[in-house]
């Protein structure tokens, strides 16, 4: 859905400099397309620029003139407070066009009695088991002979915080969960649902043991293991066939490569190439630590 800038005139001290249409909020490192960001820093002027996802930017007036002619650009004192409180607003018409889809259950989707399934907005595919205390939230898809044990939690806010109506905040989400084919959770998972469109997803077969927490915007391929008390959080990648250890920390943002293996405990705050393996808190290579563990015993 397309949005005019100029529709927001005032929100929160806006003004609207040249005007243009996009589609969704976003930050820069959002990948959909039609994006409005906010821009408090002229040092990412030429990233903003050189982006075609971004079609409109909300920023101060001394940065206007640093902005490509093709860029709708609005003012204000506090681009990302408005930035946020149109993020809002784009929030409260997608949950308004939530609440006028059905459900699409198939009826060969076996449900927990004591599970709390949302009533608009979910689809729930072929064989899918859920348990008892499980809660899905409006737009959530469970595809095909997935299984959710008991108390997981789908669709649920993601930490990000703004400042909308004046304070502090956890922003509103607009975006959704996807279960692909097979996928098993197993007690008292959480997932948080995307934060500016798209879904947080978890590809086919992919398993999470009890107590997983999966931030938003996370993108986790095929046949990915996910120990337990394992804490992934927003927009990460997770390639087809890593496994993560029982107690691991993913910073946000971070790329795990395929059949990657992170170690029981490690906080991993650099993305990961395919096939390696690391350890530790700090993580690194797994056998430089076992080298520096030697040489300190």
């Amino acid at each position: 859905m397309m949005h005019l800038l100029s529709n927001y005139q005032g929100l929160a001290g806006l003004k609207v400099v040249r005007d243009g249409r996009f589609e969704v909020t976003g930050k820069l490192s959002t990948p959909l397309n039609g994006l409005c960001v906010p821009l408090r820093s002229a040092n990412y002027a030429d990233e903003v620029n050189a982006n075609p996802r971004i079609t409109a930017v909300i920023t101060r007036p001394d940065i206007v003139d640093m902005l490509d002619e093709r860029l709708a650009v609005a003012v204000a004192d506090q681009p990302d407070a408005a930035h946020s409180e149109i993020h809002g607003k784009l929030c409260e018409q997608h949950s308004a066009q939530l609440r006028d889809q059905a459900n699409q259950i198939d009826a060969t989707a076996e449900i927990d009695p004591a599970a709390h399934i949302a009533g608009h907005g979910v689809k729930i595919g072929p064989r899918v088991w859920i348990g008892p205390n499980v809660t899905v939230a409006p737009g959530v898809t469970i595809e095909e002979d997935c299984v959710l044990h008991a108390g997981v939690a789908l669709g649920i806010p993601g930490f990000n915080v703004g400042i909308v109506g004046g304070r502090q905040r956890v922003m509103p989400q607009l975006g959704g969960v996807r279960l692909k084919t097979g996928v098993e959770l197993l007690a008292n998972v959480c997932i948080a649902r995307a934060v500016f469109g798209g879904e947080t997803t978890l590809g086919e077969e992919t398993v999470a043991d009890s107590l997983v927490y999966i931030a938003h915007d996370v993108q986790i391929g095929r046949r990915v293991q996910l120990c337990a008390l394992v804490n992934i959080l927003g927009r990460t990648i997770i390639g087809d066939g890593a496994y993560i250890g029982p107690s691991a920390v993913v910073k946000n943002g971070l790329v795990i490569g395929d059949r990657a293996k992170i170690s029981i405990g490690a906080v991993v705050t650099q993305d990961v190439a395919p096939g390696n393996v690391v350890t530790g808190n700090f993580a690194l290579p797994h056998d430089r630590f076992l080298d520096h563990i030697r040489s300190i015993r």
